[in-house]
């Protein structure tokens, strides 16, 4: 399988991009938080999704965001709406469904896809991969997405919570 910065070089020729990885933090620590809005379904009530890191490659084509779900409940929660979405059909357990929106256009992004179907976002590629939150824990993962260079803020689009406006793109 390859890795994640295999698929980009692959995928884009951008050998500049350097790949985000996906892991669990701790719910004490606030890992540079952008950004965060609670769950608006009946699925994700109690939950918190969150904004960490948003980085923009030397060329200024792409755009990775790092983002989180935290569980305030006290069950453990399994993120299975967070997978595609129905406008692009990813090959893959991914979670696909993330988008960012260009506030001054309105102009909605999906994850990148690489030649073989697969997003370029958290799944089955990551070196971790959580398909769950533990009760009162968190669980970390990525998207990366191609954007117009002058953009300079993105809101964040998680199935189940309300959108995280304005993250600023470092």
């Amino acid at each position: 399988m390859r890795s994640f910065t295999q698929k980009v070089l692959i995928a884009f020729t951008c050998a500049a991009f350097l790949p985000l990885a996906s892991g669990s933090a701790n719910a004490d620590e606030d890992p540079n938080l952008l950004g965060s809005s609670e769950g608006d379904e009946s699925e994700t009530q109690g939950l918190i999704a969150e904004a960490n890191r948003v980085e923009r490659n030397e060329r200024g084509n792409l755009v990775s965001i790092d983002w989180s779900i935290a569980n305030e409940t006290d069950s453990d929660v399994v993120l299975n709406w967070l997978h595609e979405q129905g406008t692009y059909t990813y090959s893959g357990n991914y979670y696909s469904g993330v988008t960012v929106v260009t506030p001054e256009a309105g102009t909605r992004y999906h994850p990148l896809m690489d030649q073989a179907g697969e997003c370029v976002c958290a799944g089955k590629t990551s070196d971790r991969f959580y398909n769950q939150v533990a009760a009162g824990g968190k669980s970390a993962y990525w998207s990366l997405f191609s954007t117009p260079s002058d953009v300079e803020t993105l809101t964040l689009e998680v199935p189940g919570f309300e959108p995280i406006e304005d993250i600023p793109i470092g």
